[in-house]
């Protein structure tokens, strides 16, 4: 490919609040997007988004997954021929999306699923997960939603963002778009090694949590290297169980010791390595869900319902009639051998 050919093949969808405003860098640089919302309000603020859908009916979900849900099946068809009109040279979809909201944690894992299925492509989802002073609502959606994403099948690289990771969260927006964007233009390439582009297509197609993260030729050593994955980023910490699919390596220089990156981190099954960078940008492909992360989530989102419980109950007339249901499984139906091609809305009512 020549010049920003390439660019033509990665499009971005932003859902919901975060995702519209994640989805803003890249349209500016070039990439294919459609940003969608339910709120007109927030889809308003993004003047220059070309392409926009407004969920019909919707006013804004307020943290209201299944309300969002209920909105995706409306507009499905339009969802679909949107993407395909706007985005028809796509290879990989990135579909981005905050877990702690409405819009976005509701449709995700579901316009995910739906999207590969009906264009055939590669899907990546890009979330982000609450930070410690978010209310009870934030964490439980969070939990609902990786309850649907772990068992999806045939995703792509799943990016997961930690809001407690920066205290300015328009900040990792940003540097997401750096480093995503540094990967995909895979500027690389010397008699000591390249990365091509079928390379960077097979990490995005690895299952699992991806970090991907770029430094200057003046930090490009081992040490600033590997703790650039493990904690100096602006991703959800990685699980300490060493499971690792893909390392890949531009280098903007010598001297970096892949053995002593997968000493500590894991060692993958392939490694793709290149030299000749402007910039040393890596990418870890395949790793476990941040089990532990989540896992504080979920704890945090319990004890506040206990909380809340309790205060309900004293006042009398609770506001939830029986179970809280906040951890209320989307669990999808096995589908038989031998069986049609499910259809978009068969695929979304499994998420109902």
């Amino acid at each position: 490919m020549n010049n920003n050919d390439y660019m033509k093949s990665y499009g971005f969808l932003g859902i919901g609040a975060f995702g519209g405003n994640a989805t803003r860098a890249f349209e500016a640089a070039g990439y294919p997007c459609i940003v969608a919302n339910s709120s007109t309000e927030d889809l308003r603020q993004l003047k220059d988004a070309n392409n926009k859908i407004h969920f019909t009916g919707g006013s804004g979900c307020h943290k209201d997954r299944k309300k969002s849900k209920l909105l995706l099946k409306e507009e499905i068809d339009l969802l679909i021929n949107e993407v395909r009109a706007k985005m028809p040279e796509i290879s990989t979809l990135f579909i981005i999306a905050s877990a702690a909201g409405g819009t976005g944690s509701g449709m995700l894992a579901a316009a995910a699923k739906i999207l590969k299925n009906a264009l055939d492509i590669n899907v990546c989802p890009v979330t982000v997960i609450p930070g410690k002073s978010e209310q009870f609502k934030a964490y439980a959606n969070t939990v609902e939603l990786f309850q649907e994403l772990e068992k999806l099948d045939d995703m792509g690289a799943t990016f997961i963002l930690d809001n407690d990771k920066h205290k300015d969260k328009l900040k990792i927006n940003e540097i997401f778009f750096t480093h995503l964007n540094a990967l995909l233009m895979n500027e690389n390439g010397s008699e000591r090694g390249c990365v091509d582009r079928g390379e960077i297509n097979e990490l995005l197609r690895t299952k699992g949590m991806a970090i991907i993260s770029k430094l200057g030729l003046d930090n490009s050593d081992t040490e600033k290297v590997l703790a650039s994955i493990k904690t100096n980023n602006v991703y959800a910490p990685p699980e300490p169980d060493k499971v690792i699919r893909y390392f890949c390596l531009m280098s903007a220089g010598g001297g970096i010791s892949t053995e002593q990156i997968y000493s500590d981190l894991g060692t993958p099954i392939d490694e793709f390595v290149g030299a000749g960078a402007p910039s040393t940008v890596c990418m870890a492909a395949g790793l476990s869900f941040p089990k532990g992360r989540l896992n504080e989530i979920r704890k945090t989102a319990q004890a506040n319902s206990e909380i809340i419980r309790r205060n309900m109950d004293s006042v009398g007339d609770g506001l939830f009639d029986g179970d809280m249901d906040f951890l209320d499984a989307f669990r999808a139906k096995p589908v038989p051998g031998g069986q049609a091609k499910a259809s978009s809305l068969d695929i979304l009512n499994e998420f109902l």
